[in-house]
């Protein structure tokens, strides 16, 4: 990945701060994770202390950053906070019965999700970031390696699956899949390969599906050039997925056999081996929320109102947007996102598209199917590096990509 602007030793040394401070985040739940598995603490009060100490220490890198942000984004950042302020109080005078479920939002929202949003557009040379983001996808590997070995030698238990922690997985996992797709190393095999497993094995397959919407969108990224390496490399892969295809069934019946001698009973495997589309009451869901949107489609129900009525979240931003703002407001701000998702993923600048690709698919996908807009920060850490790049000349890009 090349800078957006041109660099200096000073830009380099602020970008790195901000870098940081937005990873963060990554490498610390990865950690307090494996703290609370391995001391069996997930539920107890002692698990509200380190997630607390937790905050602490990534609100610490968030305020080494916070200078400099406000000085090249003070505007923009005192902006977002009011626009949002305005919002919430907004919604807590028309729709007073959501503040018990929208207090609950507050502090990931407005500690997490907007400083991550301001952060990441604040960044000036993207290459730093993913320098940082690369030493942060191996120190989150080795950490969630350490978890693995601890689950499957029973010496650490998860229940029956934990989709935190698959979602942990998928930094280094789709880091490496596009260092495998562009350099073909052996790092990345087995980094990949392990993260898979892992994942597979212990995590959700919301996870699975933004590993396999990242290929898609590579493949097709390589396809728009093609050369001998890129034909050798999409010849692979197409052979891999046809061999999976056609012996899907037994492969994942083997791989869960073998799961078994471990005594973990993979719960993503045993839903991929039924016969039916089992979306874990997801289209009950979908099906409460759009007769909440018929019902109410010119206000919605505002924000949070999705845990009122069904008692948690939506598990899909785009009905969860439109039944927070309604039919007009949420339909607008859900095409805006849109555009803005469509113009980055497939920029022809290759370099800009892929690094939003990655991003897009660790932040945006799992959204389609599991988690909140409201409190989910890696959505927010694209949407910012999105909204930077659309709003970066095409004659800056192109010059510093040089």
């Amino acid at each position: 990945m090349k800078p957006v602007i041109n660099k200096t030793s000073k830009t380099i040394l602020e970008d790195n701060k901000i870098s940081i401070a937005i990873m963060s985040s990554f490498a610390i739940l990865t950690l307090q994770y494996l703290i609370l598995i391995y001391f069996n603490l997930i539920g107890t009060p002692s698990a509200y202390r380190i997630q607390l100490i937790s905050k602490i220490v990534v609100g610490f890198f968030y305020i080494i950053a916070l200078p400099t942000v406000l000085r090249r984004n003070k505007f923009k950042f005192l902006a977002v906070f009011f626009i949002s302020i305005f919002i919430f109080l907004l919604n807590f005078l028309l729709f007073n019965e959501n503040w018990i479920f929208l207090k609950d939002v507050i502090f990931p929202y407005f500690f997490t999700c907007l400083p991550s949003l301001i952060y990441s557009y604040s960044i000036s040379d993207w290459n730093v970031l993913e320098s940082v983001m690369k030493k942060t996808s191996l120190l989150v590997f080795i950490i969630g390696s350490i978890i693995g070995i601890l689950v499957f030698s029973n010496r650490a238990s998860i229940g029956t699956y934990s989709m935190a922690f698959s979602y942990y997985m998928l930094l280094p996992t789709i880091v490496h899949i596009d260092e495998f797709l562009e350099k073909f190393t052996f790092k990345s095999i087995f980094v990949v390969s392990v993260s898979l497993i892992i994942i597979l094995a212990l995590g959700s397959r919301g996870a699975i599906l933004c590993v396999g919407v990242f290929v898609i969108l590579k493949l097709i990224q390589m396809g728009k050039k093609l050369s001998y390496k890129t034909i050798f490399i999409y010849v692979i892969i197409l052979f891999l997925i046809a061999t999976f295809l056609l012996l899907f069934d037994t492969i994942l019946q083997n791989l869960y056999d073998f799961l078994l001698q471990f005594g973990i009973r993979s719960r993503s495997i045993a839903l991929f081996l039924r016969d039916d589309v089992h979306l874990s009451g997801r289209d009950r869901l979908y099906e409460d929320m759009i007769q909440e949107i018929l019902d109410n489609p010119v206000f919605g129900i505002g924000l949070a109102g999705d845990r009122r009525v069904i008692g948690g979240y939506s598990h899909n931003i785009f009905i969860e947007v439109i039944s927070d703002f309604g039919i007009i407001i949420g339909g607008i701000l859900v095409l805006v996102l849109a555009i803005i998702s469509y113009q980055t993923l497939f920029s022809q600048n290759k370099m800009l598209s892929n690094f939003i690709v990655i991003w897009f698919c660790i932040g945006a996908v799992s959204l389609m199917v599991s988690g909140s807009y409201l409190t989910e920060f890696k959505f927010w850490i694209f949407l910012g590096l999105a909204i930077k790049s659309l709003r970066t000349s095409k004659k800056q890009i192109l010059k510093s990509l040089n």
